[in-house]
């Protein structure tokens, strides 16, 4: 087989493996860095393992148990404060004054026109609301579930440009404590800045640890058909490093985190629940999972024991982004929330290509025409190297009854066989990995691609045409019989195939049968692995197909 068949098979083949293995399919998710193992409460069962901490991270003290506080009377009607914002409608229920629901205004649960707004709560079917506020040593308080009172109507309206506006909840142990919540608000944002404030009514030093508890369930209704391409995950951005946090690795696992901690977050490809520290020390947050098989996450802000003297008090601030995962709403945010938008190895190329996509769309008003003209623009960029891949390949071919000469002349003595084989290819002035190079110079641009198209909130439910409803689903189109596996026929894909199939045919080969056969596979194992890709992806690999067969064609004219 010639060298430079097997070169460009074995390259198609390292390709196609690394993807799947990078990208999920044979891929284990990688174990997150281990820090200080962290003591279970009592009703906590999970298994657990030894730990090594690594230097980089500091050692935090074992926190103490931590409770799980259920609101089990959900169903019952409890008093309820409505914000209703451009962007979202928040409820903060009076138990705990604690979030019960955060609905999207833009965003949908499913594809389908009928579908009900996203709802960032997930856990509340569980009776388990975020922002439950407990004092650790006087748990009997119960300020977790505690009514509280507020003199914010029951209705709030936010306007974009409105100045931010704040309110006000708060409850008492009579004697004891009073606790204080205020949620700021930031009009035509998914930013929400809370501060905790404990006050001492008692005639005593109080001396304590408050925890504020997060609780998070998989965004997918049924945990066990989450796609391995957009998992629900926990993540933590720190010393400049984001991490990932599957489920099943804190079931093995409790990490500590200690400060500084830019955020912590429950997300997916598209939406994220973060938590943003605005205390520099004085805390850890501490991960721990309740229920595996649904996936309920508890992510607690522990503070460090502290004293307050009778009439004296306490606060405590932080940051919370509650929504899509868009760069400019992310970057508003800041303390490097932008961060939570990853793309792996190929982010400088893809953040880059999303920002274009975004600016396409503003004149053309549909992402899949946007996709199409960053495609067009992609392959003029990569226009010269494509010609320049294509001329070497046509004069490779010109000469290969020569190569094939000297190979037989010389196959005996591969040293003067190199050396003929190099004066034949500078008399042609030919490089032998012309035609390769810059095929592969493309490969990052593409995987940088992939990761943008799956992973992009704004094409998310976002049509193009006809059967294609969703730019980040596989495109199927439903001919009302159930095809096995696959449910529809992936119509987009088999004309990648075919484009693919096509443009192979007219590449010049090196004239060895046997390449030509090996070479023609390609299309077929592109075809079969294309089929769950995003429609989006499909789609700018057809539309590059159709101009390097347009630019194929014209090259063999002129040739």
């Amino acid at each position: 087989m010639e060298k430079r068949a097997l070169l460009a098979l074995i390259l198609s083949l390292m390709v196609l493996v690394f993807w799947e293995f990078y990208f999920g399919l044979f891929r284990a998710p990688a174990p997150p860095p281990t820090q200080e193992h962290a003591t279970s409460s009592p009703a906590d069962t999970q298994p657990e393992a030894p730990q090594v901490i690594p230097p980089q991270v500091p050692v935090a003290p074992t926190p103490p148990a931590l409770p799980a506080d259920r609101l089990p009377g959900l169903a019952r009607q409890f008093d309820v404060w409505t914000v209703t914002d451009p962007f979202f409608k928040m409820n903060v229920a009076a138990p705990g004054a604690r979030m019960s629901s955060f609905q999207l205004k833009n965003f949908r649960k499913a594809v389908e026109p009928d579908s009900p707004s996203m709802e960032m709560i997930t856990s509340q079917a569980n009776g388990l609301l975020p922002l439950a506020v407990d004092l650790i040593h006087h748990q009997d308080w119960e300020l977790s579930t505690r009514p509280f009172v507020s003199d914010a109507p029951r209705e709030t309206v936010l306007a974009a440009g409105d100045s931010p506006r704040t309110l006000s909840f708060h409850t008492e142990v009579p004697g004891r404590v009073r606790l204080t919540k205020l949620f700021t608000f930031t009009p035509a944002s998914y930013i929400i800045d809370l501060e905790i404030r404990l006050e001492n009514l008692s005639n005593e030093r109080m001396v304590d640890q408050l925890g504020l508890s997060f609780y998070f369930q998989p965004y997918a209704d049924d945990p066990q058909q989450e796609s391995s391409y957009n998992p629900s995950q926990f993540s933590t951005f720190l010393q400049g490093s984001l991490t990932n946090y599957p489920v099943k690795d804190l079931v093995k696992t409790q990490p500590v985190l200690t400060p500084p901690i830019d955020w912590v977050g429950y997300e997916n490809n598209y939406f994220i629940n973060a938590v943003i520290p605005i205390e520099e020390s004085g805390y850890q947050i501490v991960p721990r999972v309740l229920d595996a098989d649904k996936g309920i996450l508890q992510v607690v802000y522990l503070t460090e024991a502290f004293q307050v003297d009778p009439s004296d008090g306490k606060s405590l601030k932080l940051r919370m982004y509650i929504g899509p995962k868009e760069l400019t709403q992310l970057a508003r945010a800041e303390h490097n929330l932008s961060k939570a938008v990853d793309y792996g190895w190929f982010t400088f190329l893809a953040k880059p290509a999303l920002q274009l996509l975004n600016w396409f769309y503003k004149y053309t008003h549909n992402y899949g025409i946007a996709i199409i003209v960053l495609t067009v623009l992609i392959k003029i960029l990569f226009w010269p190297l494509t010609q320049k891949s294509y001329q070497s390949m046509q004069k490779m071919k010109k000469i290969q009854p020569k190569i094939a000469q000297i190979r037989e002349k010389y196959k005996d003595d591969r040293e003067k066989l190199n050396q003929e084989l190099m004066g034949v290819y500078r008399t042609y002035k030919v490089n032998p990995l012309g035609g390769c190079l810059p095929m592969l110079l493309q490969i990052p641009v593409f995987f940088a691609l992939y990761r943008m198209l799956n992973a992009a909130v704004e094409l998310r439910h976002e049509p193009f045409m006809l059967w294609i409803n969703d730019l980040t689903a596989p495109d199927r189109l439903n001919i009302g019989v159930q095809i096995p596996y696959l449910g529809g026929i992936p119509v987009l894909t088999l004309l990648m195939g075919i484009t693919m199939f096509i443009q192979q045919k007219m590449t010049p080969s090196a004239g060895d049968p046997r390449q030509e056969q090996i070479m023609l596979i390609m299309p077929v194992i592109f075809t079969i692995f294309f089929i769950n890709f995003p429609s989006g992806l499909v789609l700018y690999w057809l539309v590059n197909n159709v101009l390097s067969i347009a630019q194929q064609y014209w090259i063999n004219r002129h040739a």
